[in-house]
């Protein structure tokens, strides 16, 4: 079982990626085939539990929030162990994602393609448009991109 799965039922996490990605509470509501107030009410639901899941990812991992954007899904803060900025991320494939800021040697690490992977999923679910110049990037920079860490 996955992390978010402890967290959100399937239909809650739909409802919240629907959400996230700009749709209506009524265009949900169709789309999922419940009424308005059943979105409203899911909404607020999955809000809360990504909400609660980001948290104790940071707790965890000893991160002091500085943000939470629940409707997007990422949390913000500072590494009390490493010392640097941290990100957790959730995205629907690749679930739940810790970035320490860093300048790594990318090329010879043995997860450059799971994190690149990962990456362009977060970039678009998160409506990002990548030009093949920021496609280039090692994961380090893409993601100090992406999450708005530095400018890359």
């Amino acid at each position: 079982m996955s992390i978010i799965a402890a967290y959100l039922t399937p239909r809650l996490f739909d409802t919240w990626e629907l959400r996230r990605k700009g749709f209506s509470q009524s265009d949900i509501a169709v789309k999922l085939k419940i009424s308005r107030q059943a979105v409203n009410q899911a909404i607020l639901d999955a809000s809360g539990k990504v909400t609660r899941a980001l948290t104790d990812a940071a707790k965890i991992n000893k991160i002091a929030i500085e943000q939470i954007d629940s409707k997007g899904g990422i949390l913000t803060g500072w590494s009390r162990e490493f010392s640097v900025k941290t990100v957790i991320s959730l995205i629907r494939r690749g679930g739940m994602q810790i970035w320490y800021e860093h300048a790594a040697d990318c090329a010879h690490c043995s997860k450059f393609y799971q994190c690149q992977v990962y990456l362009f999923r977060t970039a678009k679910e998160h409506g990002i448009l990548l030009t093949n110049e920021q496609k280039k990037l090692a994961p380090s920079r893409l993601a100090q991109f992406i999450f708005g860490m530095n400018k890359a």
